[in-house]
Protein backbone atom coordinates (compact mmCIF):
# COMPACT_ATOMS: atom_id res chain seq x y z
CA UNK A 1 0.00 0.00 0.00
CA UNK A 2 1.13 3.41 -1.03
CA UNK A 3 1.99 5.78 1.93
CA UNK A 4 0.54 8.83 -0.14
CA UNK A 5 -2.92 7.90 -1.72
CA UNK A 6 -4.97 9.76 -4.81
CA UNK A 7 -8.46 11.01 -3.40
CA UNK A 8 -11.47 11.26 -5.61
CA UNK A 9 -15.25 11.09 -5.10
CA UNK A 10 -16.78 7.54 -4.47
CA UNK A 11 -13.29 5.62 -4.19
CA UNK A 12 -15.05 3.91 -1.41
CA UNK A 13 -17.58 2.23 -3.62
CA UNK A 14 -17.34 -0.02 -7.00
CA UNK A 15 -17.51 0.99 -10.66
CA UNK A 16 -19.80 -1.37 -12.06
CA UNK A 17 -20.41 -2.20 -15.65
CA UNK A 18 -24.41 -1.77 -16.63
CA UNK A 19 -26.05 -2.83 -19.62
CA UNK A 20 -24.50 -2.63 -22.64
CA UNK A 21 -21.73 0.64 -21.89
CA UNK A 22 -22.88 2.36 -19.10
CA UNK A 23 -21.24 1.82 -15.62
CA UNK A 24 -22.91 2.38 -12.03
CA UNK A 25 -21.50 3.14 -8.24
CA UNK A 26 -22.00 -0.15 -6.03
CA UNK A 27 -21.13 -0.38 -2.73
CA UNK A 28 -19.38 -3.68 -1.31
CA UNK A 29 -22.41 -4.31 0.80
CA UNK A 30 -24.61 -4.75 -2.54
CA UNK A 31 -25.82 -7.95 -2.74
CA UNK A 32 -25.34 -8.21 -6.35
CA UNK A 33 -21.57 -8.81 -5.68
CA UNK A 34 -21.83 -11.87 -3.66
CA UNK A 35 -23.26 -13.49 -7.12
CA UNK A 36 -20.56 -14.21 -9.53
CA UNK A 37 -20.94 -13.90 -12.72
CA UNK A 38 -21.29 -16.83 -15.46
CA UNK A 39 -19.13 -17.79 -18.29
CA UNK A 40 -21.12 -18.79 -21.00
CA UNK A 41 -19.39 -21.07 -23.70
CA UNK A 42 -20.58 -19.91 -27.30
CA UNK A 43 -17.91 -21.82 -29.33
CA UNK A 44 -18.12 -25.41 -28.10
CA UNK A 45 -19.08 -26.86 -25.08
CA UNK A 46 -16.46 -26.02 -22.24
CA UNK A 47 -13.52 -24.96 -21.77
CA UNK A 48 -10.48 -26.93 -21.89
CA UNK A 49 -7.46 -26.67 -19.44
CA UNK A 50 -5.02 -23.32 -20.40
CA UNK A 51 -7.63 -22.80 -23.80
CA UNK A 52 -7.27 -19.64 -25.15
CA UNK A 53 -10.09 -17.58 -25.23
CA UNK A 54 -11.84 -14.48 -26.22
CA UNK A 55 -14.46 -13.06 -23.33
CA UNK A 56 -17.16 -10.39 -24.53
CA UNK A 57 -18.07 -8.32 -21.23
CA UNK A 58 -16.74 -5.90 -19.00
CA UNK A 59 -13.43 -6.80 -17.33
CA UNK A 60 -14.15 -6.96 -14.14
CA UNK A 61 -17.50 -9.14 -14.28
CA UNK A 62 -14.44 -11.08 -16.47
CA UNK A 63 -11.94 -11.38 -13.80
CA UNK A 64 -14.33 -12.34 -11.46
CA UNK A 65 -15.98 -15.07 -13.62
CA UNK A 66 -12.28 -16.47 -14.62
CA UNK A 67 -11.39 -16.55 -10.98
CA UNK A 68 -14.37 -19.24 -10.63
CA UNK A 69 -12.89 -21.15 -13.25
CA UNK A 70 -9.38 -21.46 -12.62
CA UNK A 71 -8.92 -23.96 -16.04
CA UNK A 72 -8.25 -21.04 -17.90
CA UNK A 73 -5.73 -19.27 -15.53
CA UNK A 74 -3.61 -22.52 -14.81
CA UNK A 75 -0.10 -21.41 -13.37
CA UNK A 76 -1.21 -17.84 -13.08
CA UNK A 77 -0.89 -14.76 -15.46
CA UNK A 78 2.64 -14.36 -16.69
CA UNK A 79 1.78 -10.65 -18.19
CA UNK A 80 -1.07 -8.12 -18.22
CA UNK A 81 -0.96 -5.65 -21.47
CA UNK A 82 -4.07 -3.33 -21.49
CA UNK A 83 -4.17 -0.62 -23.46
CA UNK A 84 -7.40 1.20 -21.79
CA UNK A 85 -9.54 4.40 -22.67
CA UNK A 86 -7.06 7.46 -21.99
CA UNK A 87 -9.78 9.59 -20.79
CA UNK A 88 -8.51 12.01 -23.66
CA UNK A 89 -12.77 13.29 -23.84
CA UNK A 90 -12.62 12.82 -27.47
CA UNK A 91 -15.10 10.23 -28.63
CA UNK A 92 -13.88 7.49 -30.87
CA UNK A 93 -15.90 5.42 -33.50
CA UNK A 94 -15.79 2.08 -31.43
CA UNK A 95 -15.56 3.57 -28.20
CA UNK A 96 -16.44 6.44 -25.85
CA UNK A 97 -13.22 8.26 -24.42
CA UNK A 98 -15.26 10.80 -22.40
CA UNK A 99 -15.52 9.58 -18.44
CA UNK A 100 -15.72 11.66 -15.37
CA UNK A 101 -12.34 11.44 -13.88
CA UNK A 102 -13.59 9.83 -10.46
CA UNK A 103 -15.42 7.01 -12.79
CA UNK A 104 -12.03 6.34 -14.70
CA UNK A 105 -10.16 6.23 -11.61
CA UNK A 106 -12.26 3.77 -10.20
CA UNK A 107 -12.81 1.63 -13.05
CA UNK A 108 -8.55 1.22 -13.24
CA UNK A 109 -8.09 0.56 -9.60
CA UNK A 110 -11.29 -2.07 -9.37
CA UNK A 111 -9.81 -3.81 -12.58
CA UNK A 112 -6.22 -3.67 -11.52
CA UNK A 113 -7.27 -5.08 -7.72
CA UNK A 114 -8.81 -7.92 -9.43
CA UNK A 115 -5.93 -8.65 -11.62
CA UNK A 116 -3.60 -8.56 -8.34
CA UNK A 117 -4.40 -11.96 -6.71
CA UNK A 118 -4.62 -13.86 -10.16
CA UNK A 119 -1.02 -13.10 -11.08
CA UNK A 120 2.00 -15.67 -11.38
CA UNK A 121 5.25 -14.72 -8.98
CA UNK A 122 6.93 -13.59 -11.84
CA UNK A 123 4.11 -11.34 -13.64
CA UNK A 124 4.11 -7.69 -14.60
CA UNK A 125 1.78 -5.28 -15.65
CA UNK A 126 2.16 -2.71 -18.66
CA UNK A 127 -0.36 -0.17 -18.57
CA UNK A 128 -0.33 2.02 -21.75
CA UNK A 129 -1.29 5.39 -21.56
CA UNK A 130 -0.77 9.17 -22.90
CA UNK A 131 -0.29 12.06 -20.86
CA UNK A 132 -4.31 12.56 -20.34
CA UNK A 133 -4.01 10.34 -17.21
CA UNK A 134 -0.81 8.63 -16.80
CA UNK A 135 0.55 10.22 -13.78
CA UNK A 136 -2.58 9.34 -12.17
CA UNK A 137 -2.53 6.18 -13.06
CA UNK A 138 0.78 5.82 -11.61
CA UNK A 139 -0.74 6.77 -8.13
CA UNK A 140 -3.60 3.69 -8.72
CA UNK A 141 -1.23 1.26 -9.70
CA UNK A 142 0.98 2.29 -6.46
CA UNK A 143 -1.62 1.61 -4.09
CA UNK A 144 -2.88 -2.04 -5.76
CA UNK A 145 0.46 -3.37 -6.28
CA UNK A 146 3.02 -1.11 -3.95
CA UNK A 147 5.38 1.54 -4.81
CA UNK A 148 8.12 -0.96 -4.44
CA UNK A 149 6.45 -2.46 -7.62
CA UNK A 150 7.54 0.05 -10.17
CA UNK A 151 9.74 -1.05 -12.26
CA UNK A 152 10.00 1.53 -15.43
CA UNK A 153 8.34 3.91 -17.49
CA UNK A 154 8.75 2.90 -20.83
CA UNK A 155 8.54 6.31 -23.99
CA UNK A 156 6.82 4.33 -27.19
CA UNK A 157 7.33 6.86 -30.08
CA UNK A 158 3.53 6.14 -31.48
CA UNK A 159 3.93 8.13 -34.53
CA UNK A 160 6.78 10.13 -36.83
CA UNK A 161 4.36 12.80 -38.49
CA UNK A 162 4.66 16.39 -36.97
CA UNK A 163 1.35 18.23 -35.98
CA UNK A 164 2.09 21.91 -36.58
CA UNK A 165 -0.99 23.21 -35.32
CA UNK A 166 0.10 22.45 -31.37
CA UNK A 167 2.35 24.12 -28.74
CA UNK A 168 4.54 21.13 -29.13
CA UNK A 169 3.75 18.09 -31.71
CA UNK A 170 3.05 15.20 -29.43
CA UNK A 171 4.35 11.82 -30.66
CA UNK A 172 4.61 9.37 -27.94
CA UNK A 173 2.62 7.24 -25.22
CA UNK A 174 3.50 6.19 -21.44
CA UNK A 175 3.59 2.04 -21.15
CA UNK A 176 3.89 1.84 -17.21
CA UNK A 177 5.32 -1.52 -16.42
CA UNK A 178 4.93 -3.21 -12.52
CA UNK A 179 6.43 -5.95 -11.40
CA UNK A 180 4.50 -7.08 -7.90
CA UNK A 181 7.80 -9.00 -7.19
CA UNK A 182 9.93 -6.27 -7.39
CA UNK A 183 11.47 -4.79 -10.32
CA UNK A 184 15.14 -6.70 -8.87
CA UNK A 185 13.44 -10.16 -8.69
CA UNK A 186 11.81 -9.75 -11.54
CA UNK A 187 14.65 -8.71 -14.09
CA UNK A 188 15.93 -12.72 -13.14
CA UNK A 189 13.18 -13.95 -15.17
CA UNK A 190 12.29 -11.49 -17.75
CA UNK A 191 13.80 -12.12 -21.51
CA UNK A 192 16.55 -9.67 -22.84
CA UNK A 193 16.48 -8.48 -26.32
CA UNK A 194 17.77 -10.29 -29.01
CA UNK A 195 21.03 -8.49 -30.06
CA UNK A 196 21.38 -7.09 -33.99
CA UNK A 197 23.54 -9.19 -36.01
CA UNK A 198 23.75 -6.98 -38.61
CA UNK A 199 26.92 -5.91 -37.38
CA UNK A 200 28.80 -9.36 -37.39
CA UNK A 201 31.55 -9.80 -39.71
CA UNK A 202 33.80 -12.15 -40.60
CA UNK A 203 37.37 -10.11 -40.82
CA UNK A 204 39.55 -13.12 -40.95
CA UNK A 205 37.55 -15.74 -42.97
CA UNK A 206 36.68 -17.97 -39.89
CA UNK A 207 34.92 -21.27 -41.03
CA UNK A 208 32.77 -20.20 -38.43
CA UNK A 209 31.02 -17.74 -39.71
CA UNK A 210 30.75 -13.96 -38.78
CA UNK A 211 31.36 -12.77 -35.35
CA UNK A 212 31.34 -9.42 -33.31
CA UNK A 213 34.55 -8.81 -30.91
CA UNK A 214 35.11 -7.52 -27.23
CA UNK A 215 38.21 -6.30 -24.84
CA UNK A 216 40.08 -8.98 -23.89
CA UNK A 217 40.31 -7.04 -20.31
CA UNK A 218 38.54 -6.99 -16.96
CA UNK A 219 38.26 -4.03 -14.34
CA UNK A 220 40.60 -4.71 -11.49
CA UNK A 221 43.93 -6.30 -10.41
CA UNK A 222 44.04 -10.06 -10.36
CA UNK A 223 47.28 -11.78 -10.05
CA UNK A 224 46.60 -15.01 -12.15
CA UNK A 225 45.46 -12.67 -14.74
CA UNK A 226 48.80 -10.95 -15.20
CA UNK A 227 51.00 -11.97 -17.64
CA UNK A 228 52.17 -11.29 -20.83
CA UNK A 229 50.76 -11.34 -24.26
CA UNK A 230 52.97 -11.54 -27.37
CA UNK A 231 51.23 -10.27 -30.35
CA UNK A 232 51.60 -11.80 -34.18
CA UNK A 233 54.13 -8.62 -34.84
CA UNK A 234 55.93 -9.77 -31.47
CA UNK A 235 54.55 -6.72 -29.44
CA UNK A 236 54.75 -8.12 -25.80
CA UNK A 237 51.91 -6.70 -24.30
CA UNK A 238 50.64 -6.58 -20.23
CA UNK A 239 47.30 -5.20 -18.86
CA UNK A 240 46.64 -1.29 -18.61
CA UNK A 241 47.07 -0.15 -15.36
CA UNK A 242 44.05 -1.30 -13.21
CA UNK A 243 43.08 -3.71 -15.09
CA UNK A 244 43.81 -7.31 -15.67
CA UNK A 245 43.91 -9.72 -19.19
CA UNK A 246 39.99 -11.21 -19.05
CA UNK A 247 40.91 -15.00 -18.60
CA UNK A 248 44.09 -16.74 -17.26
CA UNK A 249 47.00 -17.70 -19.25
CA UNK A 250 45.55 -21.30 -19.87
CA UNK A 251 42.17 -20.50 -20.46
CA UNK A 252 43.78 -17.70 -23.00
CA UNK A 253 45.77 -20.36 -24.29
CA UNK A 254 43.17 -22.54 -25.37
CA UNK A 255 41.11 -19.17 -26.79
CA UNK A 256 44.08 -18.73 -29.05
CA UNK A 257 44.37 -22.13 -30.39
CA UNK A 258 40.94 -22.59 -30.71
CA UNK A 259 40.87 -19.22 -33.09
CA UNK A 260 39.20 -16.84 -30.57
CA UNK A 261 41.14 -14.78 -30.23
CA UNK A 262 41.79 -11.62 -32.46
CA UNK A 263 44.63 -8.95 -32.98
CA UNK A 264 43.40 -5.72 -34.88
CA UNK A 265 45.75 -2.93 -36.44
CA UNK A 266 47.35 -5.13 -38.40
CA UNK A 267 48.06 -8.01 -35.31
CA UNK A 268 49.70 -5.16 -33.26
CA UNK A 269 46.82 -4.43 -31.74
CA UNK A 270 45.56 -5.34 -28.23
CA UNK A 271 43.98 -8.99 -28.11
CA UNK A 272 39.96 -8.97 -28.60
CA UNK A 273 37.87 -11.77 -28.16
CA UNK A 274 35.74 -13.46 -30.86
CA UNK A 275 31.98 -13.72 -29.99
CA UNK A 276 29.81 -15.51 -32.44
CA UNK A 277 26.26 -15.34 -32.89
CA UNK A 278 25.34 -17.91 -30.60
CA UNK A 279 27.49 -16.32 -27.55
CA UNK A 280 26.41 -12.92 -27.67
CA UNK A 281 24.47 -11.76 -24.54
CA UNK A 282 20.97 -10.24 -25.11
CA UNK A 283 20.36 -6.39 -24.29
CA UNK A 284 18.60 -4.92 -21.40
CA UNK A 285 15.64 -3.04 -22.86
CA UNK A 286 15.69 0.54 -23.24
CA UNK A 287 13.39 3.20 -21.68
CA UNK A 288 12.40 4.86 -24.91
CA UNK A 289 11.23 2.81 -28.16
CA UNK A 290 11.62 3.93 -31.43
CA UNK A 291 9.13 3.58 -34.28
CA UNK A 292 11.59 1.53 -36.40
CA UNK A 293 11.95 -1.28 -34.12
CA UNK A 294 8.24 -0.97 -32.93
CA UNK A 295 6.11 0.34 -35.35
CA UNK A 296 3.39 3.44 -35.01
CA UNK A 297 -0.14 3.84 -35.32
CA UNK A 298 -0.09 4.44 -38.58
CA UNK A 299 1.74 0.86 -39.14
CA UNK A 300 -1.06 -0.76 -37.14
CA UNK A 301 -3.58 1.02 -38.78
CA UNK A 302 -2.59 -0.10 -42.33
CA UNK A 303 -2.50 -3.59 -41.08
CA UNK A 304 -6.24 -3.18 -39.65
CA UNK A 305 -7.43 -1.52 -42.95
CA UNK A 306 -5.39 -4.39 -45.01
CA UNK A 307 -7.51 -7.12 -42.96
CA UNK A 308 -10.92 -5.15 -43.29
CA UNK A 309 -10.77 -2.87 -46.63
CA UNK A 310 -14.50 -2.60 -46.43
CA UNK A 311 -14.88 -0.81 -42.56
CA UNK A 312 -14.00 2.02 -40.47
CA UNK A 313 -10.74 0.26 -38.43
CA UNK A 314 -9.74 2.00 -35.00
CA UNK A 315 -8.15 5.44 -35.04
CA UNK A 316 -5.47 4.46 -32.81
CA UNK A 317 -4.37 1.10 -33.27
CA UNK A 318 -1.14 -0.31 -31.46
CA UNK A 319 1.20 -2.33 -33.87
CA UNK A 320 1.91 -5.94 -33.66
CA UNK A 321 5.80 -5.07 -33.40
CA UNK A 322 4.98 -3.13 -30.15
CA UNK A 323 3.13 -6.14 -28.92
CA UNK A 324 6.07 -8.48 -29.71
CA UNK A 325 8.70 -6.81 -27.96
CA UNK A 326 6.80 -6.70 -24.68
CA UNK A 327 5.46 -10.30 -24.81
CA UNK A 328 8.75 -11.54 -25.58
CA UNK A 329 10.23 -9.38 -22.88
CA UNK A 330 7.79 -10.45 -19.96
CA UNK A 331 7.37 -13.90 -21.41
CA UNK A 332 7.97 -17.35 -22.41
CA UNK A 333 6.39 -19.67 -24.92
CA UNK A 334 2.79 -21.70 -23.37
CA UNK A 335 2.72 -18.73 -20.40
CA UNK A 336 -0.44 -17.09 -20.28
CA UNK A 337 -0.99 -13.39 -21.62
CA UNK A 338 -4.12 -11.13 -20.73
CA UNK A 339 -5.52 -8.19 -21.88
CA UNK A 340 -9.24 -6.72 -20.34
CA UNK A 341 -9.20 -4.07 -22.80
CA UNK A 342 -8.81 -5.91 -25.95
CA UNK A 343 -9.86 -3.72 -29.00
CA UNK A 344 -8.96 -4.81 -32.54
CA UNK A 345 -7.45 -8.04 -30.90
CA UNK A 346 -3.44 -7.03 -31.20
CA UNK A 347 -2.71 -8.43 -28.17
CA UNK A 348 -4.42 -11.92 -28.77
CA UNK A 349 -2.48 -11.82 -32.33
CA UNK A 350 0.64 -11.25 -31.54
CA UNK A 351 0.65 -13.68 -28.66
CA UNK A 352 -0.67 -16.27 -30.64
CA UNK A 353 1.38 -16.21 -33.38
CA UNK A 354 4.12 -16.77 -30.42
CA UNK A 355 2.96 -19.93 -29.25
CA UNK A 356 1.50 -18.11 -25.70
CA UNK A 357 -1.78 -18.67 -24.17
CA UNK A 358 -4.19 -15.72 -24.08
CA UNK A 359 -7.25 -14.60 -22.90
CA UNK A 360 -8.96 -11.18 -24.57
CA UNK A 361 -11.46 -9.45 -23.09
CA UNK A 362 -13.38 -6.79 -24.63
CA UNK A 363 -17.14 -5.33 -23.96
CA UNK A 364 -18.07 -4.06 -27.13
CA UNK A 365 -19.90 -6.74 -29.07
CA UNK A 366 -19.67 -5.17 -32.20
CA UNK A 367 -15.42 -4.75 -31.68
CA UNK A 368 -15.39 -8.46 -30.61
CA UNK A 369 -17.70 -9.85 -34.12
CA UNK A 370 -16.01 -6.99 -36.29
CA UNK A 371 -12.54 -7.24 -35.22
CA UNK A 372 -11.06 -9.80 -32.85
CA UNK A 373 -13.02 -12.97 -34.09
CA UNK A 374 -12.24 -12.62 -37.67
CA UNK A 375 -8.82 -11.16 -37.53
CA UNK A 376 -8.02 -14.20 -34.54
CA UNK A 377 -9.86 -16.69 -37.53
CA UNK A 378 -7.35 -15.81 -39.92
CA UNK A 379 -4.39 -15.81 -37.64
CA UNK A 380 -5.02 -19.22 -37.22
CA UNK A 381 -5.98 -20.24 -41.04
CA UNK A 382 -2.39 -18.26 -41.80
CA UNK A 383 -4.02 -15.81 -44.18
CA UNK A 384 -2.66 -13.27 -41.98
CA UNK A 385 0.36 -12.20 -43.25
CA UNK A 386 1.23 -8.52 -41.88
CA UNK A 387 2.34 -8.01 -38.58
CA UNK A 388 5.16 -10.23 -37.29
CA UNK A 389 4.26 -13.14 -38.54
CA UNK A 390 7.38 -13.40 -41.02
CA UNK A 391 9.29 -12.40 -38.00
CA UNK A 392 8.14 -15.01 -35.90
CA UNK A 393 7.66 -17.98 -38.76
CA UNK A 394 3.96 -17.83 -38.23
CA UNK A 395 2.23 -20.04 -40.52
CA UNK A 396 -0.84 -20.88 -38.88
CA UNK A 397 -2.53 -23.27 -36.12
CA UNK A 398 -3.94 -23.66 -33.02
CA UNK A 399 -7.57 -22.60 -31.69
CA UNK A 400 -9.57 -20.80 -29.52
CA UNK A 401 -13.28 -20.17 -27.92
CA UNK A 402 -15.41 -17.59 -27.60
CA UNK A 403 -17.21 -16.61 -24.17
CA UNK A 404 -19.34 -14.62 -22.76
CA UNK A 405 -19.84 -12.89 -19.04
CA UNK A 406 -23.35 -10.82 -18.75
CA UNK A 407 -22.99 -8.03 -16.96
CA UNK A 408 -24.81 -7.71 -13.06
CA UNK A 409 -26.24 -4.42 -13.65
CA UNK A 410 -28.86 -3.39 -16.54
CA UNK A 411 -30.67 -4.87 -18.95
CA UNK A 412 -29.46 -5.95 -22.57
CA UNK A 413 -30.74 -6.01 -26.04
CA UNK A 414 -31.51 -9.05 -28.21
CA UNK A 415 -28.39 -8.83 -29.68
CA UNK A 416 -26.47 -9.66 -26.74
CA UNK A 417 -27.86 -12.72 -26.00
CA UNK A 418 -26.12 -15.51 -26.72
CA UNK A 419 -27.94 -17.25 -28.61
CA UNK A 420 -27.90 -14.40 -31.27
CA UNK A 421 -24.16 -13.26 -30.37
CA UNK A 422 -23.80 -17.37 -31.56
CA UNK A 423 -25.35 -17.18 -34.46
CA UNK A 424 -23.80 -13.94 -35.57
CA UNK A 425 -20.08 -15.38 -35.52
CA UNK A 426 -21.33 -19.40 -37.51
CA UNK A 427 -22.62 -16.64 -40.27
CA UNK A 428 -19.25 -14.82 -40.56
CA UNK A 429 -17.79 -14.49 -43.90
CA UNK A 430 -16.08 -17.59 -45.22
CA UNK A 431 -12.75 -15.86 -45.47
CA UNK A 432 -13.09 -15.46 -41.54
CA UNK A 433 -14.46 -18.67 -40.46
CA UNK A 434 -12.15 -20.87 -38.59
CA UNK A 435 -9.79 -23.96 -39.96
CA UNK A 436 -9.58 -26.97 -38.27
CA UNK A 437 -7.51 -26.50 -35.29
CA UNK A 438 -3.55 -27.68 -35.79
Amino acid sequence: MSEVQLIWPNKDLSLRASGVDGYEWLPASDERLKVTPPLNVLTGNELAPRANAVVIGDGLDALEALREHSVLLDGGIRLVYIDPPFNTQVNFRQYNDSMQRSMWLSMMRDRLAAIHPLLAEDASVWVHLDDAEVHRARSIMDEVFGEKAFVTSVVWQKKTTRDSRAAFSSNHDTILVYAPSGPQKWKTSRNLLSKDESHLRNRDDDPRGPWADAPFTAPGFRKAQQYDIVTPTGQVLRPPRGRSWYATQPTYEDLLADGRIWFPKGGEGSPRLKLFAHQLRGLVPFTVWGSSDTGTNDDAKRHLMSLFPEIEVFDTPKPESLLERIIHIATNPGELVVDIFAGSGTTAAAAHKMRRRWIAVERNLETVLGFIVPRLNRVINGSDGDGISEAVSWHGGGDYEVVWVPPRLGSLTADHQPTRIRQRIERLPAEDVRATAV
